[in-house]
């Protein structure tokens, strides 16, 4: 595998602050994360307006302003209002018209970890965006799910000693949700979510190091699981920051605001949750004439052109970045035909499954597979591919029943899209990059007589 060292930002952050320059602790943790701050006046096409209003008197006017400023220049960008912590909630309604209010200190972990997560819901949503106008956009017959939120009460699961936030929590939770579970231990919850789904985990204070944090981590990346909300309770502000160092991530709510936001957030996370869960599904089954490939189960040839070629067309715009990811699969036994096929067939499946949502998985040739990676840097490029390569390497697919498991050779090459470039000079970039591919041919040059 080619691997891409191109240091591009993941995204474009327009930061605002009143009567100062941008707080040292939000510029490292946004560089930390590759990210790139701008002034609200220079960032055009932003993926997300970050208002710092620490030490600073909330009204109504001034938050309406703050907002059209960031709107005027970034109308797409979603809002996220960083503000000290403060028993009395009442004084953020202002702001919570316009986006997200997270409180902070010295410690921002937990503002980094809110900034990467609102971009990945804004990838998802616009890409199930896209995907819907390419598949309008081809006059056939294609067949999609319905992108719908259930307004049912949600269901919650509880996490953590019993004490006074347990009984708030319980108390605030009671009146919204329509089913509530207390348990007190990581196993515990892990057996209550095997047992039944739940809409949102709300883990209380702990000073654990161990299990429950790791709960935390493994929710956010089990396959199942992954559609459960999580949703963070800290004594004070640093242990909001403290949870996101272990790999906690959702929503964070101060000890003291329990009574008053808890409940009404608890319905925002579910119903949010609930959506980005449609937005998968719609992004993973939409199908149709000429859009899915029968054998592969992947997108056509066909569809990629189309397709391909807005996705390309809106990071030229956006001037966000966009990788691809060449897949190559190849018969790494001496089987029969119908063997290899399947094998084949198999490998093509696996591979939709494990990529992310919001990317497009297209067969090109037989064997040749094409992974389209959205607002995705050529380093986070090379991330996926090992991904892609290390699950295929290491996978015996299932023959017929008169012979053994057999394995597939993989063949993986990363591009990054150039600005103004078609899409299929950036999938033949990819191609060149696979091993083994041969070079075209330079023709000799003659010697002058």
């Amino acid at each position: 595998m080619t691997k891409l060292t191109d240091q591009r930002a993941r995204a474009r952050i327009a930061c605002v602050t009143v009567g100062a320059a941008p707080d040292q602790a939000l510029t490292e943790i946004c560089a930390k994360a590759g990210y790139q701050i701008f002034g609200s006046t220079d960032a055009d096409q932003a993926d997300l307006g970050l208002v710092d209003l620490r030490g600073v008197q909330i009204t109504s006017r001034r938050a309406s302003s703050l907002a059209d400023a960031i709107r005027r220049k970034s109308p797409d960008s979603a809002l996220l209002f960083v503000v000290d912590p403060k028993p009395e909630m009442h004084e953020f309604a202002p702001l919570r018209r316009f986006g997200e209010v997270t409180p902070a200190a010295d410690a921002v972990d937990h503002v980094g970890r809110r900034m990467r997560e609102t971009i990945r819901l804004r990838n998802i949503a616009e890409e199930a965006g896209e995907r819907l106008k390419s598949l309008a956009a081809i006059n056939r017959s294609v067949d999609f799910p319905v992108i719908a939120t259930d307004a049912s009460p949600p269901r919650v699961l509880i996490v953590g000693a019993p004490g006074p936030a347990a009984i708030d929590a319980i108390n605030a939770i009671g009146n919204v949700a329509d089913f509530c579970a207390c348990v007190l231990t990581a196993g515990q919850a892990m057996r209550a979510l095997d047992h039944q789904p739940f809409d949102l985990a709300i883990f209380l204070p702990t000073k654990e190091d161990g299990a429950i944090p790791a709960l935390t981590r493994a929710l956010r990346r089990h396959p199942k699981l992954g559609r459960t909300a999580l949703l963070h309770i800290g004594e004070n502000v640093n242990d909001l920051a403290t949870a996101s160092r272990r790999g906690g991530g959702g929503e964070f709510v101060l000890r003291a605001h329990i009574s008053e936001t808890l409940g009404q957030r608890a319905t925002l996370i579910a119903r949010r949750a609930r959506l980005t869960h449609a937005m998968r599904g719609f992004l993973r089954a939409c199908s149709g004439e000429g859009v899915r490939d029968v054998a592969s189960g992947v997108f056509t040839p066909t569809f990629l052109g189309q397709h391909g070629a807005r996705i390309a067309a809106r990071a030229d715009q956006t001037g966000r970045p966009l990788s691809v990811i060449l897949t190559r699969l190849c018969d790494d036994s001496k089987g029969r035909r119908e063997n290899d096929r399947r094998a084949l067939r198999q490998g093509a499946r696996l591979l939709g499954r494990i990529t992310r949502a919001e990317d497009m998985v297209a067969r090109i040739a037989p064997g040749l597979f094409a992974v389209i990676c959205p607002a995705t840097t050529p380093v986070d490029a090379n991330h996926i591919a090992l991904r892609i390569d290390g699950v295929l390497s290491n996978t015996a697919f299932r023959r017929n029943n008169d012979g053994a498991p057999q394995s597939l050779k993989i063949d993986v090459g990363v591009a990054t899209h150039k600005q103004g470039a078609a899409i299929s000079e950036t999938i033949a970039a990819g191609i060149r990059k696979l091993p083994g591919t041969e070079k075209p041919k330079q023709p000799r040059q003659q010697s002058p007589q």
